[in-house]
């Protein structure tokens, strides 16, 4: 159901009122923010918010995490799912909630964001080995003390010593912004730009880099724009909103388990070192090999269902 018939609505014009909406959740959410910081965090607590370590009080980290949370679900999705009901499910299904319908599909889930790992480290590899020209060295120091800056954040976010700590980081790592980035991302932009370009793989290309961009890290855009190419095209070949969730629960779940199981000293890779191999070009090259032919074979058996 939908507030009112805006069907004729260029797309460009329902991206500008997605922004809105955004815009209108990162305020909100920075409102918020502030209010709980004031009331839930002492003033010392406060001031240590901007120079965070792992040894930073408990409950500043405990207040960043439900932040995080927070923010994510404000800035991302709300403004999806008020969209939907602003524009209505007729015209853009964003939600696409059917189940999947196979359980093959949900394997596919499950395995894609593992077969992808050594692409993702070789495009890792390759993006932070770009240098730029001289006279940008200013600009390629700035990004890349950012990229430390965020890799420090992420640290601190994985960082958990017990299994209570591993479920929350699980919640607020993985199973918010599987469901939050999904609905925004792949439910809402790539349909508008599928509606806009008339043509799916453009959106899907699209909204990938979008997605990569936002995350705001240079030197791992390019590693990213692949896994939002394969979050895109889970959800054009298999049709559920679910199985991109999935996946993306899968990459990030992942990331958080290895970090957690490296604190405890089991293993010694860390979640940045998760997936990297030796031979990188060989494997990420197999990786992206697998990935196309697994790709092709959804889209050929989604193909024969549609006629029959």
């Amino acid at each position: 159901m939908k507030l009112f018939d805006n069907s004729c609505f260029h797309p460009f014009v329902q991206l500008l009122i997605l922004i809105a909406l955004i815009v209108a959740g990162f305020c909100v959410s920075s409102f918020f923010m502030m209010l709980f910081g004031f009331l839930f965090l002492e003033g010392s607590d406060l001031n240590v918010i901007y120079s965070l370590t792992t040894d930073s009080p408990e409950s500043v980290r405990l207040f960043l995490k439900w932040m995080q949370g927070f923010i994510q679900i404000s800035m991302m999705l709300l403004p999806a799912l008020i969209f939907v009901c602003f524009y209505g499910r007729k015209h853009f299904n964003i939600l696409k909630i059917k189940s999947i319908k196979h359980f093959w599909s949900l394997l596919v889930s499950i395995a894609l964001p593992f077969a992808v790992l050594p692409l993702v480290g070789l495009l890792s590899e390759w993006n932070n080995a770009i240098k730029f020209p001289d006279f940008l060295f200013a600009v390629e120091q700035y990004l890349r003390n950012m990229e430390d800056a965020a890799a420090e954040m992420t640290k601190l976010f994985l960082y958990a010593e017990t299994g209570w700590g591993l479920l929350l980081n699980l919640f607020i790592i993985a199973v918010i912004p599987a469901i939050a980035e999904e609905f925004l991302f792949r439910g809402v932009i790539q349909n508008i730009f599928k509606r806009w370009f008339c043509n799916v793989h453009w959106a899907v290309i699209v909204t990938a880099l979008i997605f990569s961009v936002v995350h705001g890290q240079f030197f791992g855009i390019l590693p990213r724009f692949a896994l939002g190419l394969m979050l895109g095209y889970l959800f054009v070949v298999i049709g559920s909103i679910w199985a991109p969730i999935i996946a993306h629960f899968v990459n990030n779940g992942a990331a958080t388990i290895v970090a957690f199981l490296e604190t405890k000293g089991f293993i010694e890779t860390t979640a940045e070192e998760f997936g990297t191999v030796q031979n990188a070009e060989i494997w990420g090259f197999i990786s992206a090999a697998a990935t196309v032919v697994i790709f092709y074979f959804l889209w050929k058996k989604n193909q024969r269902e549609e006629v029959c």
